[in-house]
């Protein structure tokens, strides 16, 4: 990483490690070669250096042997380059020596071998022609040899009892001491490249402390061999992660980019790898479990794996491999991942060794006691307490990855991140050869086919509305400086010419179909001239869209002026009639008190013109009528003033009339005896045949006045009655709809579900095809480089496919069909199905004939015995043994022409027992009633 200033200057350099591959060391596949500095030391190094080193040729050493070295590799010159490289980053030369003296001690450490020691305590010990190397190892790392001879096959052991406790060497298996031996490589050589990596680092001048920088992070690739093992697994493992960080960083998040900028860009696809991550992190967690058990095995690893994972969709068994090759695979001797690039099929043997940097601290305790202050130095960081428990430090090679790769992904998502993308043109490694093909399948294989698809439907360049604004703010004049940057950005481009297909505003961004952005800046900047053509119609369009939003205010305020002035009206008019009722409310009383008082007046008038013409206390009654008159005038003039509450009005009225009539009374008893008293009488009756006829009427109007009221009242139930009812009914109604509603949103719910469902099945089903056409490209490719056959899926799968159809409707099936499901289905819940079908007819063919027996064997209608026809004696048929040998050939078979053998043992139609002979196999045997 190059780290740089605030002001973008460099300040300095730093490397870091990540994943390395570090059982190379120990293990080479046919295709790989050993660590470039073992070539290049022994090809490159001067005699001098050699003999004081102790270094042999390539073909001495076993861990060289393995790999496969290459010719153009330039191995002595590239030794020269090296040492100048180390003596420019500051190492001494001394410390040079130094390091080459360990390398040539990890040669000499990998030719060491262990036999059993034969004694009866089952420990090991160092091969005799392998004492020479050890030898040369303690030698070239200053150790006593000895020493390193007793700690690679022991170790020592002490009692819980810290202090009581005693100590006691335990020996060692020869495997354990090959596990020794392998791990302290192992630590060696990574602790020997920490230190070169730290070298450097301290060589790299940083002037300043920032958290800039520019980091190049080289990955490698995903790969698939042959033969595959622990090491593909974990690398193949570390790309499923990194191509989720490339979906995630380059499609995933660029489409949340374009929902939340609202662009309604057609959402893309993409294949999600979480599957497969996740069944590899379950199966390095059986690993690690594995490797605790007492007895602990790769088979019962795999078969745990397995079963652990059954039907899922990135397992298989080896045998359903494309290649011929894993065709007479095991289940428990690998398993098939179907990788984003393709299937690969894993070999787990060695993979508990592989996994282990198991190393005792007894061993490290060694290195410390070292002559070498490098080897010494290099275990420095050892705590004394850890070495002096003298147990075994169990480190997991997949705990280690695991927990490498996360921190690498968290720093990968905490910057801006950038990808090459590397291409393989040919299998072969050819110049000027390229396959169009495999290049196609490495890019759908990589996702770069959904990244150019989002390319193509979104928009993937993008800048705020601001920064496009400052950009060329400087040159406009100053009426335009004054514009939003959203206004600005919209006026360019419609003045400009661009089309509205080429760029879509988002929320706070601008975004341009692909190169669109890019010609904006070459028309902004063709010339002075154009500039100011492009400014004018930028004046122009704004001065339009000015007058445009005038029209379209002034008709707006137009009709929001008469929707107004409606308002008023009818607010006027609901206040006018409130108002009315309000009133009319109030002194409707008042007005039916004082018609009742005038009412009363006009009798006053006729009791004046009685009394006139009584003769006697005609003053009196005239005094006592001008009292009523004045009494009735106070009560109205109260009454029009509002001077008496509305409840009272009806008392008020009740005292007057009660009071005119005890005047009448007394009128009535003051009137002469004589003919003019009959006068006076009779006119007091009309009087009160008047009155009588007035209060007749007062009551026929509170009659009729209540029967009005209670036809309204009866109105207005009937009218909340209906408006119940309607209200009732409109409810009812929303009720409807709303449930109608509501059903037409679960059965459009239900539509949008089941075509969710159906596009999500044709998804998998493209996703299926896919990884079908990546495994056949993979198995295409390894067959090209290992001359393997490819089997085609139509042969493979010829009858499974058929099986798989017809696998609901096994009763219609023919005999032959269920017979040749049974001797060839590789599909154990197929193969239960079929035996239980084909048991299922035995029985019922065995039951319809004991039925048919029985019938033909029952008597005929009685007839006399003499009558009786003559029946011979049939003799007892007795049941014969058979045996029968077929040959056979199985597809799988590597050589057509081998051939295995069936024997099967026939008693009477009934198979007893038969017996499988398999070249490449254990044979294999069924007895009737077990095997069934």
């Amino acid at each position: 990483a190059v780290v740089s200033t605030q002001s973008g200057h460099s300040a300095g350099g730093h490397i870091s490690t990540y994943l390395l591959e570090k059982s190379r060391i120990v293990h080479q596949t046919g295709s790989e070669r050993n660590y470039h500095i073992f070539y290049r030391l022994i090809a490159g190094a001067p005699e001098a250096v050699k003999t004081s080193v102790l270094l042999k040729s390539v073909k001495d050493y076993k861990c060289l042997a393995e790999g496969r070295s290459s010719a153009e590799m330039c191995d002595a010159d590239q030794f020269s380059v090296i040492s100048e490289a180390m003596k420019c980053i500051g190492i001494p030369d001394l410390e040079i020596l130094e390091i080459y003296r360990i390398v040539s001690g990890l040669l000499a450490f990998g030719n060491v071998e262990f036999v059993d020691s034969g004694d009866t305590r089952g420990g090991s010990k160092v091969a005799p022609e392998s004492l020479e190397w050890i030898e040369i190892t303690a030698s070239c790392l200053a150790l006593d040899a000895d020493d390193l001879r007793h700690s690679l096959t022991s170790r020592l052991m002490q009692t819980k009892n810290a202090k009581l406790g005693t100590t006691y060497m335990v020996p060692l298996k020869k495997k354990e001491a090959l596990h020794n031996r392998n791990g302290l490589c192992i630590s060696l050589y990574t602790r020997l490249f920490n230190h070169i990596v730290g070298q450097i680092n301290k060589s790299l001048p940083l002037t300043e402390k920032s958290s800039s920088y520019i980091g190049v992070l080289d990955i490698a690739g995903f790969e698939y061999f042959e033969l595959n093992s622990f090491e593909q697994f974990c690398i193949n493992y570390c790309n499923e992660k990194l191509q989720q960080f490339f979906n995630s960083r380059v499609i995933r998040e660029e489409q949340e980019l374009y929902r939340a900028e609202n662009l309604g860009v057609t959402e893309i696809q993409f294949s999600d790898n979480q599957d497969c991550i996740e069944l590899i992190e379950r199966g390095l967690v059986l690993l690690d479990e594995e490797a605790k058990l007492p007895q602990s095995c790769e088979k019962h690893f795999t078969r745990l794996l397995h079963d652990q994972n059954k039907r899922h969709f990135r397992l298989q068994v080896p045998r359903k491999s494309k290649l011929s090759t894993y065709k007479t695979m095991l289940d428990e001797e690998g398993f098939i991942v179907r990788h984003y690039a393709g299937a690969v099929c894993y070999n787990t043997a060695g993979w508990l060794d592989r996994n282990s940097e198991s190393l005792h601290s007894s061993l490290e305790q060694l290195m410390l006691t070292s002559n070498s202050a490098l080897v010494a130095g290099l275990y420095s960081d050892i705590d004394d307490v850890k070495c002096n428990q003298r147990k075994m430090v169990h480190d997991s090679v997949s705990g280690k990855f695991k927990k490498q790769l996360n921190i690498l992904l968290e720093k990968l998502q905490g910057t801006a991140t950038n990808f090459i993308r590397c291409i393989k043109p040919n299998q072969h490694m050819s110049p000027t050869k390229f396959e169009g093909g495999k290049v196609l399948n490495q890019l759908i294989s990589l996702g770069m086919v959904t990244a150019l698809e989002l390319m193509q439907a979104g928009y993937p360049s993008r800048i705020t509305f601001t920064e496009l604004y400052l950009m060329y703010s400087t040159r406009l004049p100053a009426k335009l400086k004054t514009l939003h940057p959203r206004v600005f950005c919209s006026a360019l481009f419609r003045a400009i010419g661009m089309s509205p297909n080429d760029y879509r505003f988002g929320v706070t961004k601008i975004f341009f179909k692909p190169g669109k952005f890019a010609e904006v800046d070459m028309l902004l900047n063709s010339g002075t001239e154009h500039l100011a053509q492009m400014i004018s119609k930028v004046e122009k369009w704004v001065l339009c869209q000015r007058w445009r939003r005038v029209q379209y205010a002034v008709l707006a305020f137009n009709k929001w002026n008469k929707i107004a002035r409606w308002r008023i009206g009818c607010i006027v008019a609901i206040q006018k009639n409130a108002r009315m009722w309000e009133a009319r409310k109030l002194y409707q009383p008042r007005i039916r008190g004082v018609r009742a008082i005038q009412d009363s007046m006009t009798k006053i008038s006729v009791m004046i013109e009685i009394a006139n013409n009584i003769k006697y206390e005609r003053e009196s009654v005239l005094a006592e009528i001008e009292s009523m008159r004045t009494f009735l005038t106070n009560e109205m003039l109260q009454l029009k003033a509002g001077q008496v509450h509305t409840d009272l009005i009806a008392q008020k009225l009740g005292e007057v009339e009660e009071q005119v009539k005890l005047l009448l009374t007394k009128i009535k008893e003051t009137q002469c005896s004589d003919k003019e008293r009959q006068v006076q009488e009779e006119k007091l009756r009309q009087i009160q045949v008047a009155m009588e006829a007035e209060r007749k009427r007062k009551e026929e109007e509170e009659r009729l006045r209540k029967i009005e009221e209670e036809r309204l009242a009866e109105e207005r139930r009937i009218k909340r009655e209906l408006e119940e009812k309607r209200m009732k009914e409109l409810e009812e109604e929303k009720k409807r709809v709303e449930e109608e509603n509501k059903r037409l949103e679960a059965e459009k719910e239900q539509l949008e579900k089941e075509k969710k469902v159906r596009e999500e099945k044709e998804r998998e089903e493209a996703m299926k095809k896919d990884q079908e056409e990546r495994d056949r490209m993979i198995a295409l490719s390894i067959s090209e480089d290992n001359k393997a056959t490819v089997v085609k899926e139509e042969d493979l799968n010829k009858k499974e496919t058929k099986v798989i159809l017809d696998k609901n409707n096994i009763k219609d099936w023919k005999y032959t069909e269920l017979r040749d499901c049974i001797n060839t289905s590789c599909d154990v819940e197929l193969l239960e199905i079929a035996r239980e079908e084909f048991h299922r007819r035995l029985k019922a063919y065995q039951g319809w004939k004991t039925n048919k027996k029985k019938k033909t064997d029952q008597a005929k209608p009685d007839l006399p015995m003499s009558e009786a026809p003559a029946v011979p004696d049939k003799p007892k048929e007795r049941k014969q043994h058979r045996l029968f040998k077929v040959p056979f050939v199985y597809p799988s078979y590597r050589n057509p022409s081998v051939r295995g053998w069936w024997y099967a043992h026939f008693y009477g139609q009934w198979i007893v027992r038969q017996l499988e002979i398999h070249p490449e196999k254990a044979p294999l045997c069924f007895l009737a009633g077990r095997d069934d």
